[in-house]
This record gives structure tokens, sequence and C-alpha cells, in this order.
């Protein structure tokens, strides 16, 4: 199956891992091509960003329903593959989950940044406010395989309300459907055990402005790997907020700290 691939590589002969980020539900590599990998590039670290199967410019839309997470593993694994170097996963949203599943079963990644992760369970919150704000949209957009039902019903989710309409659109415009498969497994999997002996680096950025996750969640997260954690400005999209920068730095410094 092909599955895109996009890369900005330093160039420079280097033992540092590789950084490989990996999108979360209805995103694609594009989300990280605007930001991220220049600018991680700029700073000496060669950067890619893939599209999971039915995601961006990957194969497999057709079958998106039934993929699961397990299928969204062996993308990343046989993507690490045709890096050929170790590689940090920073992993946001479902991709944050997709990331400590490879993390757990791969000794060639050497360290994870988990951004804007999901979380074990919804937040009864977050439920309400998404069934509040568009719940006809959201259900046919997901039953009915309606991606402008769906983009309809995510406007408020991803984004900042500090963008531009025409700013908004153009990320809406990208989005993707998502595997209903997935997104369940995302709620009904069991906590992640770390091992006493695990000693690669871990580290969990939250957004300020994310009103999909409480802090709390991450904060439960950075114990379980014993992770540094930053709290960054932005929504849950931090890779395309307008404080996108902010982020950016706090895993730059982590990076510099933990991979020198």
């Amino acid at each position: 199956m092909h599955l895109e691939l996009i890369s900005r590589q330093t160039g420079e002969e280097t033992n540092r891992p590789h950084l490989l980020f990996i999108h979360g539900g209805f995103h694609g590599a594009w989300c990280w091509e605007e930001h991220y990998l220049p600018w991680f590039q700029d700073h000496g670290w060669s950067a890619h960003a893939l599209s999971l199967r039915g995601h961006g410019s990957s194969e497999g839309a057709d079958n998106i329903r039934q993929w699961t997470l397990a299928d969204y593993c062996e993308d990343v694994f046989s993507t690490m593959s045709r890096i050929e170097r170790p590689v940090i996963l920073l992993g946001h949203s479902m991709g944050g989950v997709i990331a400590q599943m490879c993390f757990a079963n791969r000794e060639d990644v050497a360290g994870m940044c988990l951004i804007a992760s999901s979380p074990l369970r919804p937040a009864p919150s977050v439920v309400l406010r998404m069934l509040r704000k568009r719940p006809i949209s959201l259900l046919l957009g997901q039953m009915l395989n309606d991606p402008v039902r769906l983009r309809r019903a995510l406007s408020t989710f991803f984004l900042s309300p500090d963008f531009s309409k025409a700013k908004t659109d153009e990320y809406h415009s990208k989005l993707s459907l998502e595997s209903p498969k997935a997104l369940q497994e995302i709620f009904s999997r069991t906590a992640p055990v770390v091992s006493d002996t695990e000693t690669r680096p871990v580290h969990i950025i939250a957004g300020k402005d994310d009103w999909s996750i409480p802090i709390s969640e991450h904060e439960k997260l950075a114990q379980t790997y014993r992770a540094s954690f930053d709290e960054c400005s932005g929504a849950h999209g931090l890779m395309l907020d307008p404080h996108w920068q902010e982020s950016a730095n706090a895993i730059l410094n982590w990076l510099g700290r933990s991979f020198p």
C-alpha cells in the first residue's frame, strides 16, 4: 500500500534520530508541513510526516471504515523501514495513541513526544459539548461517510477561534473521514503499562486552550511515562495554531535535553 511521506532532511551526517510525526484522526501529513517540518529542519533535525492509510494522499480511503489502530501502527512501522534510522515518534491526538503502541513494541523508537494526545476515556463535558454543538452533522457525517457534514461538526473542535474564516476553511477542506473502528478502539483500550526499566525519554505537550482534553488527563499520562510536561498556548491543533511556535520550542528544548 502506498503511504504518503513528506520529508525535510538536513543533509548533514549525524547520529541523531530522525523525527517522525504521526497525525491524529481526520488529518494527514499536511498538518505538519506548513510549520513544524521546515522549522525543525532549520533547527538541525531531519523530520518526516506520514499520512496513515485512508488519509492525505495515501491509499486506502475506500476502505477507511475497516482500518484499526493496529493497521495504523503497521503504517508507522512500514514508514520507519523507509527512513532506515532510529526515530523519535511525535504523535498528535489519535496519533499519540498510535505512537504509544509503537513505542511499546519497537526498540528502535528512541523516544516519544505526545502532543494533545487522546485520553483513555472521553470527558463527559467534552462529549456533551460536541453533541450540543452539531450532533446531527457529527453522527451523519460518520455514518454516511459525508465529509461535508463531518467538517461542519468538527468546525470548533480542532482549531482556535483566532483563525480567519479563510484559514479555517482551508484547513477544514483537507479533513478526511476517519475509521469508526479506530475511534472506538481509542476509548476502549487498556491503560498503558510502563516497565520500571524503561529509560527512553518521553515528553507530553498540552494545549492551554484545548477544551477537548482536560489538563488532568495529560498530567496522568506524564505520570504514567515518568515524562516531562509542558502546557503551551493553543487549541487542540497545536501544530496549526497561531501560537504553534511555542509548542515547537517546547519540543525543541526537550529534544536538546534528551538527545544532546
